[in-house]
């Protein structure tokens, strides 16, 4: 029982970590796209615009750009949702084997 709590805490913390990194980078994206939004705002309807396509820029409308930074900043916002569940849930398994493992070791 006490090697299974072990294991259990250990790949629960590097599954933490995991998540934790996936939180950062999904912040990131979200500041991105919600920093992309705002300088596009800033544009004339009639401006021409471009997307990146790997190392080439392609011609893109203006709402087109728009509506891709709209949907960027959602999709990291409800992946950030998930994550921090996922981060409570782990956090709580982590708590549960740290307190199985004291109770087994006998110290409070």
């Amino acid at each position: 029982v006490l090697i299974e709590l072990q294991n259990r805490l250990v790949d629960s913390n590097r599954q933490l970590a995991t998540v934790k990194t996936q939180i950062q980078i999904k912040e990131r994206e979200k500041r991105l796209a919600e920093l992309t939004k705002k300088e596009l705002s800033a544009l004339e309807k009639d401006t021409k615009t471009y997307k990146s396509v790997g190392k080439a820029f392609i011609k893109a409308d203006l709402s087109v750009l728009n509506r891709e930074m709209d949907d960027k900043f959602a999709k990291a916002t409800s992946d950030l949702v998930t994550l921090d569940k996922s981060k409570k849930y782990l956090e709580r398994n982590i708590s549960d084997s740290q307190n199985g493992l004291r109770e087994i070791v006998g110290r409070p």
